[in-house]
């Protein structure tokens, strides 16, 4: 007789039925023959190979057989991995479904879950457990599974330590926790979590049920044109990153290149070397090892410096300025995009001297006193730093 390793490290005999019902399970409702991917448990087999080596490999076959014609098979791979999951869960922690309370005391004490969790009665989480439905785990393909999997469920000395369901009825029980009655709304927040007809950022699927966890996701905040505003706001970037949170940068007060610098002509390097280490910010301190640091950085269409922020992520150039791991914006009037219908010109001009000049940051107003004064600037020929280019061009 065949024998494996389970996993508490004991041998045993290779129960073929048992990895059958979990095909069988797997397979359940979609169009692929299970007997396929069941006829590779014998070259997947070898002396000594665990239990969970087994899954893995089906898992891996089921993934190498999913095609355009037979594309249900990615669903046959996300739902084993989804019961690996299960498993692994139950060996590591002592328990899986079916005992939501002692799951949230433990992670509790484990440091893992906020304790306001614990709010609620034994009572009130036993009603909740009623709600949670475990077949909804079976609804993810394999990219949607490996995903939850890997970047969501959280993880209790490298091993993961709750299971997909919890998540979502952890987050509705925050989500419902200040509401008169909590555990219904709760019920409401699950149900739509839980069949995907509200779709959560990152950020909250990730941090909220954590200790300190919170529900923002996106920051936005703007650079000023001195030193200590810029080095503030690498700071910032990076300290939202390190919490999980994505930043939306605006850059566009900071003045152009060959800009005057302390009476200087001609000393400014420019936006793009300040972005440069807002990217390497970005892929420094990542959001809790989960993703990389998501930064978008802003530019408005008029500034002096927009055609290299254009180039920031061609692949053409001087690599030394490019920047390939924030995403560029670019902010657009009504203004320019008229001159682009009508293929007029448009001016580029550095913020600082407009700052200097007409006493206004140009980035912070809109609308007719934009417009007004943004034809006065292009009628200035004593600008020192300016630019005629085709809007269409640009």
């Amino acid at each position: 007789m065949r024998q494996v390793v389970n996993r508490a490290g004991i041998r045993e005999n290779l129960d073929i039925t048992k990895i059958r019902e979990k095909l069988q399970r797997a397979c359940e409702g979609l169009e692929v023959n299970m007997v396929e991917l069941e006829s590779h448990i014998e070259s997947i087999y070898q002396e000594n190979i665990t239990t969970k080596k087994i899954q893995e490999s089906l898992i891996n076959q089921a993934v190498a057989m999913t095609s355009f014609d037979e594309s249900d098979w990615t669903y046959v791979a996300g739902r084993l991995l989804m019961m690996e999951t299960e498993r692994e869960v139950f060996h590591k922690r002592g328990f899986s479904y079916g005992k939501f309370f002692e799951s949230i005391k433990k992670l509790v004490e484990l440091g893992i879950y906020d304790d306001r969790l614990l709010n609620y009665s034994e009572e009130e989480v036993l009603e909740l457990q009623k709600a949670i439905d475990t077949s909804r785990d079976m609804m993810y393909d394999y990219a949607g599974a490996n995903m939850f999997v890997n970047r969501y469920l959280l993880k209790y000395k490298g091993d993961i330590f709750e299971l997909p369901q919890e998540v979502f009825m952890c987050i509705a029980m925050l989500l419902a926790i200040n509401e008169e009655d909590k555990v219904e709304v709760a019920k409401r927040f699950y149900e739509a979590l839980s069949l995907k007809k509200v779709s959560l950022a990152t950020p909250i699927l990730a941090n909220l049920r954590l200790p300190n966890g919170n529900l923002s996701s996106c920051f936005i905040t703007a650079m000023d044109d001195n030193i200590e505003s810029i080095f503030y706001n690498v700071d910032t970037v990076a300290k939202i990153s390190k919490n999980g949170g994505g930043v939306g940068l605006n850059i566009s007060r900071v003045r152009a290149k060959n800009s005057m610098v302390n009476g200087y002509y001609n000393a400014s390097g420019g936006v793009v070397p300040w972005i440069k280490i807002i990217n390497d910010t970005a892929v420094a301190v990542n959001q809790q090892g989960r993703r990389a640091g998501a930064v978008t950085v802003a530019l408005d269409s008029w500034h002096l410096d927009i055609e290299h922020f254009l180039e920031l992520q061609t692949e053409n150039g001087d690599q030394r300025g490019k920047a390939y791991d924030i995403y560029p914006q670019v902010v657009l009037s009504d203004m320019f995009m008229r001159r682009v219908e009508e293929d007029r010109t448009w001016t580029l001009v550095d913020p600082y001297e407009i700052r200097k000049k007409y006493e206004v940051e140009l980035c912070e107003i809109y609308g007719e006193q934009f417009e007004e004064l943004y034809l006065k600037i292009e009628a200035d020929d004593n600008l020192n730093l300016k630019k005629v280019i085709k809007a269409r061009e640009l």
